[in-house]
């Protein structure tokens, strides 16, 4: 399993908030793994149905770590209630935060993003069809170097092909100390799913 490293994709977001956008290089992840908290996100998540347990999006069916600790469910409701009024004050855009990496992560390791097929989503999303996608919310006004790149969408197209976007590349390997959020899009062979993730760079 490798790095991600400046093979990043990054889109610049409002006021001192970049979103960056990382192709993780995940050799071997259909077959890796689970991580240590596959429990998937409780009943009290907005849209939850049962029988369809992958229809909200909010990251039940897939598995990951970042810079090698579990990405962790936030398992009750009150939990999950302090950390949303924290993030709204801190940036609107992010939401559906119901994991967390519960210790304080390095600057380079926090870039180490692996995603796994668990057992809950595999029937539903499959295993991974191509590296995981992470946009990369900087919630204290972190400053990430970037630079401009043409990249194809693969979830936008035009007469059948792939739409072409404008995003930014960043240009550094190591993230900034402070709390950041992660939407990690996990794209498996029959579907897709998403973890918002709150953590911390030390």
């Amino acid at each position: 399993m490798a790095r991600i490293k400046a093979s990043a994709r990054v889109r610049t977001g409002v006021a001192a908030v970049c979103t960056l956008l990382f192709a993780a290089a995940l050799t071997g992840c259909a077959q890796g793994p689970r991580a240590a908290a596959s429990t998937p996100a409780p009943s009290y998540a907005s849209g939850y149905f049962d029988r369809a347990p992958c229809v909200d999006r909010i990251g039940r069916c897939f598995d990951a770590t970042i810079g090698g600790q579990p990405v962790e469910v936030i398992a009750t409701r009150e939990e999950f209630e302090r950390l949303r009024t924290q993030l709204r004050a801190l940036n609107g855009g992010v939401r559906d935060v119901y994991w967390i990496v519960r210790r304080p992560l390095g600057r380079a390791a926090a870039l180490d993003v692996k995603t796994f097929a668990n057992d809950f989503g595999r029937a539903s999303v499959g295993d991974p069809r191509e590296e995981a996608d992470v946009a990369v919310y900087a919630l204290d006004g972190q400053d990430l170097e970037s630079e401009t790149e043409h990249v194809a969408s693969p979830d936008v197209r035009i007469g059948g092909r792939p739409a072409v976007v404008q995003q930014e590349t960043l240009t550094q390997d190591t993230l900034p100390p402070g709390r950041y959020a992660f939407a990690i899009k996990y794209l498996g062979r029959a579907n897709w799913d998403r973890k918002w993730v709150f953590l911390t760079v030390q």
